[in-house]
C-alpha cells in the first residue's frame, strides 16, 4: 500500500509540472486533490508485537531480594520499550513503592477495575500498581485470577512482586496462571537449610516445576564455585527428592550497597540512577 501511494504522488507532481491548460472546474478538483495529500498522515507505523508474559516473583524468606530484583528487572525492561505492569498481590500493603517518591510520581488514572494508583516510570512504560499504607482500606476477598486477567490487560509484560508470601493461597493461585515463577534467596545459607530441613514443600513446588527459575541472589565468587553450588542445589533439591536435582540457574553478585543506599535515599530505583548496574540483571531479561 505505501509503494502504490509512493508511485502515485511521484506520478502527480510530474503532472503539476508539466504545462496544461485547466477549466476552472479542474482546477478546483486539483486543489481538492492536493490539500487532501498534504493534509493525509505519513504512512502509519506498524504497531510493535510484544510476546505476553506474566512473571512471579517471590523469595523463601523475608529480606531475599524479590521485591528488589522484580522492581529493577521490570525498569529495565522498560527501557526497552516494552510495555510492563509491576504490581504487588492483591490487598498487598505497599512500602517499597510507595518510597518511590509517590507524591511527586502519583497518577490517578481512572479505572473501572481497581483504584490502586500508579507510578509511571521509564516514559510511562512502566506502570507501577501500588496500595499506599496511608489510603489503605481492608478490602474484602478479591478473586486471584480475575484480578491478574484485568491486570494482563494493561501491558504484555506484568511482573507480580509476590514477596515472601508464598504461602498465602492468593501466591498458590497466582503461581498457577503465571508463565514463570523465580523464586529468589540470597547468601543466608543457614536459614536457607533450615527452611528446606523443617518446612514442608509448598503443593506448587512440584506442579509447577517446569515454570520455576531459581535465583541466588547477592551472591559472592566464592559460592560460585561448583562444589559449594552442588551442596546448595543439594539442600534445594530436599523438597523434591522424588524428582531428581534442582538447578539454580541464575546468580546475581552482591551489589554497590552505597548506590542501592543513594537510590533509596532518592526515593528512586537503583536503575534510576545507576543504569550501568543494568548488565548485572542481565541474565534475567529476556525478550
Amino acid at each position: 500500500m505505501f509503494h502504490q501511494m509512493n508511485r502515485f504522488v511521484s506520478r502527480f507532481r510530474d503532472l503539476e509540472q508539466q504545462e496544461f491548460s485547466h477549466t476552472r472546474e479542474e482546477e478546483q478538483r486539483w486543489k481538492m486533490l492536493k490539500d487532501k495529500l498534504s493534509a493525509s498522515p505519513a504512512a502509519e507505523e506498524q504497531p510493535l508485537s510484544f510476546s505476553r508474559s506474566c512473571i512471579a516473583v517471590t523469595s523463601l524468606y523475608s529480606q531475599g531480594g524479590a521485591s528488589f530484583i522484580a522492581a529493577n528487572v521490570a525498569y529495565a525492561w522498560a527501557g526497552k520499550g516494552i510495555p510492563v505492569t509491576l504490581t504487588e498481590m492483591p490487598n498487598a500493603i505497599s512500602y517499597l513503592y510507595f518510597a518511590l517518591d509517590y507524591e511527586r510520581r502519583i497518577h490517578r488514572q481512572a479505572n473501572p477495575y481497581t483504584s490502586a494508583p500508579l507510578l509511571l516510570m521509564q516514559n510511562n512504560h512502566l506502570r507501577i500498581q501500588i496500595d499506599p499504607p496511608l489510603e489503605h482500606n481492608k478490602s474484602s476477598h478479591i478473586d486471584p485470577a480475575h484480578w491478574l486477567l484485568r491486570t494482563c490487560k494493561d501491558s504484555p509484560v506484568v511482573v507480580i512482586d509476590v514477596s515472601s508470601r508464598w504461602k498465602e493461597n492468593e501466591a498458590k493461585q497466582i503461581f498457577e496462571l503465571a508463565d514463570e515463577i523465580w523464586v529468589v534467596f540470597d547468601t543466608d545459607l543457614a536459614r536457607l537449610t533450615r527452611l528446606f530441613l523443617v518446612e514442608s514443600a509448598p503443593s506448587w513446588w512440584t506442579t509447577e516445576r517446569s515454570k520455576i527459575k531459581l535465583i541466588a541472589n547477592k551472591w559472592t565468587q566464592h559460592l560460585s564455585r561448583s562444589s559449594v553450588m552442588k551442596k546448595i542445589e543439594g539442600t534445594l533439591s530436599l523438597w523434591n527428592l522424588e524428582h531428581g536435582p534442582v538447578e539454580v540457574e541464575c546468580t546475581l553478585p552482591l551489589m554497590n550497597s552505597e548506590k542501592i543506599g543513594d537510590a533509596q535515599a532518592k526515593g528512586s530505583l537503583l536503575l534510576e540512577h545507576f543504569s550501568e548496574e543494568e548488565r548485572e540483571f542481565l541474565p534475567l531479561i529476556h525478550t
